[in-house]
């Protein structure tokens, strides 16, 4: 009895205590009145998509987003957001939310709140495939705090009043999704007095998700894991997803300084290019001279190499092809493969560390990601002097085997840059600059070209500042991108 007696009283207190928390939330539409820009910035980002509860049967609903996703010869999709149809053997009516959908994978939760999972239980965006979640057994199993902490604002392991209608998850939430309040705290005193400001954490807020469990005493504290795969029978791996900042954490980055928000606008879309990279950072910012004209298929951008796909959230596109960009920079330029970069702690296996906690990546991620043909030995004998004059690691006299548009580059720019594209047969190529707004500003190309890999130069002098597309129709083959103008 007195046991009894004692839980109750340890509830109540907890859940006095989720309320009182709960008011001091105001709710991301607060926030709008007075920062309308940052909250429409936030709309279209990846933020409040994390989790959504559907109402009435009607399918989650997300931005209409696409991004051209080309990595090598081998990797070139459409990435969109959003979920074609329920799991198997649901319908809408019976799902009460959608974890994800915005970039990388979705997952679904019943009426109840509990997880489904089995056969074809969770959708991947970047290969519009339903595949198993935890097995393929249909069934569905408990949403638990240490996941929906990530997918929520004001998340507890405490279920208040609200969350008693939902018995498959442990706890509750203030805000479906990462809402303002997700990283920049509670902000109910600041909508009635402007002058009590949040609690902002910078670098630490984003480490709460972007850093697997930091803080807690696991073995994947501070440390980047590793999760070793099978791709189409061969023998890989990849990092695990949300490890950004543990990857940031071992990089030079880190130790001069640098925060999340030094390269990233926070509340805007990396994955659909929507300035989620700050127009006014770049690599060349700090790094200059570093670039290498003519590299590859394309003119390759610095990310390409130092921030390639080596990190698996929902899917892989091929053996060494992932969906999201690693965050060390360095790249380890001795003929090792991914496998001789790891180490094995409690049974996990994570990239190592040098004696000053730095990490990197090997040259099967940096390198054959395009050269799909060579390995890391081909490419060791390039890589330590990538920097010193080496022009081009590729056969620029070879015939494209497909149409290729490239990033231009430098972007963002001013006043001039240069568009790479590829032509695999001979025909009329048109290249058109467009303003944000559809309007053509000015045609670089417009003539029968030879079949090849060629180069036009934009000169931006006579315009303002912004945002153009360009866009380029060969044969079949029509193909857009943004470019950024700063003056």
């Amino acid at each position: 009895m007195k046991t009894n007696l004692l839980i109750l009283i340890i509830t109540s207190f907890f859940m006095l205590i989720t309320k009182v928390n709960a008011q001091d939330y105001a709710g991301s539409n607060a926030c709008k009145t007075c920062h309308s820009a940052k909250h429409s910035d936030w709309l279209t980002s990846g933020h409040p998509y994390k989790i959504q509860k559907l109402e009435n049967g009607q399918a989650p609903v997300y931005p209409l987003l696409s991004s051209h996703k080309v990595v090598g010869p081998d990797v070139d999709y459409i990435l969109k957001p959003g979920v074609p149809q329920p799991p198997k053997g649901y319908t809408w009516d019976q799902v009460g939310w959608v974890v994800g959908g915005f970039h990388s994978n979705a997952r679904f939760l019943d009426k109840e709140g509990y997880r489904i999972i089995g056969d074809s239980a969770q959708y991947n965006l970047i290969s519009n495939k339903w595949v198993a979640y935890e097995g393929t057994t249909p069934g569905k199993a408990s949403y638990s705090y240490s996941c929906y902490k990530c997918h929520t604002t004001g998340a507890s392991p405490v279920k208040n009043a609200e969350f008693q209608a939902y018995p498959g998850i442990e706890g509750s939430w203030v805000e479906q999704g990462i809402g303002c309040e997700g990283c920049h705290g509670p902000a109910k005193a600041h909508t009635t007095n402007i002058t009590i400001k949040p609690t902002k954490n910078g670098y630490e807020s984003c480490n709460n998700c972007h850093a697997r469990d930091r803080g807690e005493s696991f073995a994947w504290n501070e440390r980047v894991e590793w999760r070793a795969q099978t791709v189409g029978g061969i023998s890989t791996g990849f990092i695990r997803h949300r490890e950004q900042g543990d990857m940031m954490g071992a990089s030079k980055h880190a130790a001069v300084g640098f925060t999340c928000a030094t390269c990233h606008e926070p509340h805007k879309s990396v994955y659909y290019e929507n300035g989620g990279l700050k127009s006014t950072v770049s690599c060349e910012s700090c790094h200059q001279n570093k670039e290498i004209p003519g590299h590859g298929l394309a003119q390759a951008q610095c990310v390409d190499c130092h921030m390639p796909f080596a990190a698996k959230n929902g899917d892989v596109k091929t053996f060494i092809v992932s969906e999201q960009s690693a965050h060390f920079w360095n790249i380890i330029t001795d003929p090792v493969t991914m496998f001789g970069n790891l180490d094995t702690i409690s049974g996990f296996k994570f990239i190592k560390k040098d004696g000053s906690g730095m990490s990197g990546l090997t040259l099967d991620y940096t390198c054959v990601q395009c050269h799909t043909d060579k390995d890391v030995n081909w490419a060791s004998q390039y890589a330590k002097n990538i920097h010193a004059g080496i022009t081009s690691v590729a056969q620029n006299s070879e015939i494209p085997s497909a149409y290729t548009l490239g990033q231009n580059y430098p972007n963002p720019f001013n006043p001039s840059t240069t568009i790479n594209f590829s032509v695999p047969k001979s025909g009329r190529v048109t290249l058109n600059i467009y303003s944000i707004t559809g309007e053509l500003v000015e045609t670089l190309v417009d003539n029968e070209m030879n079949a090849g890999r060629h180069s036009v130069e934009f000169n931006a002098g006579n315009i303002s500042s912004g945002i153009y597309i360009y866009s380029i129709s060969a044969s079949n083959f029509k193909f857009s991108r943004k470019m950024m103008l700063v003056k």
